[in-house]
């Protein structure tokens, strides 16, 4: 069966990077966020990206897509 789920791309952030320690930089694209702690309405908006204030400390709130690994880091610049 083929796969039909839609492939949106998302323009990369220019102030932050997604930081994979197996895969180094990798696109926005390539980012699961993993967070479930929040409400839509607790949303910050933050180097163009929408995140909860608990991904903004260290811990698994990001999958890498090209891997698997959980401790992907975001930098802000």
């Amino acid at each position: 069966m083929e796969d039909v789920t839609p492939q949106i791309q998302i323009p990369d952030s220019e102030n932050a990077d997604f930081i994979c320690p197996k895969d180094g930089k990798i696109s926005q694209n390539d980012v699961v966020f993993l967070c479930n702690k929040c409400k839509q309405a607790d949303l910050v908006l933050k180097g163009g990206i929408y995140m909860c204030p608990t991904c903004f400390f260290p811990g698994e709130n990001f999958e890498c897509m090209l891997c698997g690994s959980k401790e992907v880091r975001i930098k802000f610049h």
